[in-house]
C-alpha cells in the first residue's frame, strides 16, 4: 500500500509540469555503448570466421562489453519503472507493444526459414540434384532428439507460465520454483541440441538443407563442445550388412589414405583489405567421387574439424572435405601427421605447409620479407606458382624442397589406407579364354622409391612403367600365390571403403582359380 501511494503521488505531481503521460528518457550513455559493442561484436565475428589473428580475443571482449552495457541499461530501466515511477500506464502499453512486435518479427523470421525449407523440399532444383534431402546428406530422424527437444521446449513453456501466474497471485515461493524448473529444462534442451549438432553429418555450408536446418535451430555450424572417447584415433567407419567383422579407422589408415588422395595447398588471392592486397589461405583437402561421400563423412568425423561439400565438376558430382581454419590446422591436422607421418613425396609438401602455417601464425605475412618467404614456400609445393603469380612476385626464389628418403612402413594399416586410394583389383580374360587376376597400385613416378619399399614389404610384385602414362609407376602382382599373400594381409586388416566389395568379388575368383576352375573353357 505504501509503495502504491507513493506511485500515485508521483503521477499526481507529474500532471503539474507534464501535459502527457509518456516518459522522456534522460540522456544515457548506454545506447551508444551498446551500439559500439554490437559493431565490434559483429565485425570481430566476421574477422574470426576468416581466421584473422587475435580476432577471437576481440570477439570475447566485445561480448563482455555488450553484456555489461545491457546490464547497466536494464538496471536504469528497472529503477525508472520501480523507484522513480516513470512507467505510467501509457509507457507500459508501449513496452508491451514493443515486446509483441518483437515476437511477431521473430515469428516472421522463422516463417521465412520454413518457407525456404519447404519450397526446396517440395520442388528440388537441378542444383540440389532434383532430390530432397540432397545427395550425400543424411537427415536427422525427427522422432529421436528433435521430438525430445520439442517436448522439453513445451514443458518449459508450461513451467514459466506456472511461475508467471503465481507471481501475479503473490506466491513468491511457487513462482521461484517454476523459474528453477524452467532453467533446468533450458539447460537440458541446450545440451541435447548440442548433442544433435555433434552427431549430425552435415554443416551449415551444405547447401539449402544445411543452412535452413541450422538457421532454424540455432544459427551455429556445430556443437560448442566435443564428445571424446578414450582412444580418439579409433573410429568405426563401415560395417557391411553381409559380414560380421567391424572395420576400424585408425591414425595410420587415415595417413595412408591421405598419402593417396589428399593435398596440402596454399592459395594466394588478391584482397584489398589485407596487407599488400594479398590474402593467404591454407587448405588441407581430400576430393573423391560422390560414391565415396560416406567415407569422407567418416574422415571428417575422425578429425572432428573442417567441412564437407558437394560440387559438380565437368558434369560429375564430387565430395570435397577441406580444413581451412588455421586453428584446426595447427591443433588437429598438423599434430596428426606429426604423429603418423606421410611416406610419399607428399610429406615434403606437408613439411613446407607446416613451415608456412607456423610463419603465418607468427604474423610473418604482415611484413614484405615474410610475405615473400611464404610465396617462396608455395613455389616449392606441388605445382608451384601459377603464371599470374610468377608475374606478380617476379623476384621470388623457391625454397629448397625437402627430400623424403628411406620411408618405413610402421603399420600395415598405412598400406591398407594407401590401397584404398590407389589399389585396384581386376580380372581379364585372354583370347584363349583363360582368366588372369591382377592387383595393382599406381602413383606418380616420383614414388618409385616408395613402391620398392612396398614391394619389399609384401615380398612380391613387379614395378612397371605404363607406356600410355609415362609419368606414372605401377606395382603389379600377377602370380596367384603372390596375390593370395596380399589377400591374407587385407583379410587381417580389412578394407573399409566401398572398395571392399571389389575385393570380395576378387577373392571369390581367387578361390575358384585355386580349385582349377580357370582351366575350364567358357
Amino acid at each position: 500500500m505504501y509503495g502504491e501511494s507513493i506511485y500515485n503521488m508521483i503521477n499526481i505531481h507529474r500532471n503539474y509540469f507534464q501535459a502527457h503521460p509518456f516518459h522522456l528518457v534522460s540522456p544515457s550513455p548506454w545506447p551508444l555503448y551498446t551500439s559500439i559493442s554490437l559493431l565490434c561484436l559483429t565485425t570481430s565475428a566476421v574477422l574470426s570466421f576468416h581466421t584473422f589473428s587475435n580476432a577471437e580475443y576481440i570477439l570475447t571482449l566485445s561480448f563482455i562489453s555488450l553484456v555489461l552495457s545491457m546490464t547497466f541499461w536494464f538496471r536504469d530501466i528497472i529503477a525508472e519503472g520501480t523507484y522513480i515511477g516513470n512507467h505510467t500506464l501509457a509507457v507500459q502499453r508501449g513496452l508491451n507493444m514493443g515486446v509483441a512486435l518483437f515476437i511477431v518479427s521473430e515469428a516472421l523470421f522463422f516463417v521465412a526459414i520454413f518457407w525456404t525449407f519447404f519450397h526446396s523440399a517440395l520442388s528440388p532444383t537441378v542444383e540440389l540434384g532434383a532430390m530432397w534431402p540432397p545427395m550425400g546428406i543424411e537427415a536427422i530422424d525427427p522422432f529421436e532428439l528433435p521430438l525430445a527437444n520439442t517436448i522439453i521446449l513445451l514443458a518449459s513453456g508450461f513451467t514459466v507460465t506456472y511461475s508467471h501466474h503465481y507471481l501475479i497471485n503473490g506466491n513468491r515461493k511457487r513462482s521461484l520454483d517454476g523459474l528453477v524448473y524452467t532453467v533446468i529444462l533450458a539447460i537440458i534442451f541446450t545440451g541435447l541440441q548440442g548433442v544433435e549438432y555433434s552427431v549430425s553429418t552435415f554443416t551449415i555450408s551444405d547447401g539449402a538443407f544445411g543452412s535452413c536446418f541450422y538457421f532454424g535451430t540455432g544459427l551455429i555450424q556445430r556443437a560448442p563442445f566435443k564428445f571424446s572417447t578414450k582412444n580418439t584415433n579409433n573410429l568405426t567407419i563401415f560395417k557391411p550388412k553381409l559380414y560380421s567383422y567391424s572395420s576400424i579407422l585408425q591414425g595410420y589408415w587415415v595417413t595412408g589414405f591421405s598419402d593417396a588422395e589428399s593435398t596440402f595447398s596454399i592459395i594466394i588471392v588478391k584482397d584489398k583489405s589485407m596487407f599488400l592486397g594479398i590474402r593467404l589461405i591454407f587448405v588441407f583437402s581430400i576430393k573423391l567421387e560422390i560414391r565415396y561421400i560416406k567415407e569422407l563423412k567418416k574422415i571428417k568425423k575422425f578429425f572432428n574439424v573442417g567441412s564437407l561439400v558437394i560440387r559438380k565438376r565437368k558434369g560429375k558430382y564430387i565430395g570435397i572435405y577441406s580444413v581451412q581454419s588455421l586453428k584446426d590446422l595447427t591443433q588437429v591436422i598438423i599434430p596428426h601427421f606429426n604423429k603418423y607421418p606421410l611416406l610419399t613425396q607428399k610429406a615434403a609438401d606437408f613439411l613446407l605447409f607446416k613451415q608456412a602455417v607456423k610463419l603465418f601464425n607468427n604474423k610473418a605475412h604482415l611484413t614484405v620479407e615474410g610475405l615473400n618467404q611464404l610465396v617462396s614456400i608455395k613455389a616449392s609445393m606441388d605445382k608451384g606458382l601459377s603464371g599470374i603469380l610468377k608475374l606478380e612476385f617476379s623476384s621470388y626464389i623457391p625454397v629448397e624442397r625437402p627430400v623424403i628418403k628411406n620411408p618405413i612402413i610402421k603399420s600395415p594399416l598405412w598400406l591398407v589406407g594407401f590401397i584404398e586410394g590407389r589399389g585396384c583389383f581386376f580380372s581379364k580374360i585372354t583370347k584363349d579364354r583363360q582368366v588372369n587376376l591382377v592387383f595393382s597400385m599406381s602413383q606418380h613416378f616420383r614414388e618409385s622409391n616408395l613402391f620398392n619399399v612396398i614391394k619389399n614389404y609384401l615380398a612380391c610384385g613387379v614395378i612397371e612403367k605404363a607406356y600410355t602414362r609415362p609419368n606414372t609407376v605401377n606395382l603389379i602382382i600377377y602370380k596367384l600365390e603372390d596375390i593370395k599373400k596380399t589377400m591374407s594381409l587385407l583379410e587381417l586388416n580389412p578394407l573399409i571403403t566401398q572398395k571392399h566389395l571389389n575385393f570380395n568379388s576378387f577373392k571369390l575368383i581367387v578361390s575358384l582359380m585355386s580349385n582349377k576352375f580357370n582351366r575350364k573353357r567358357f
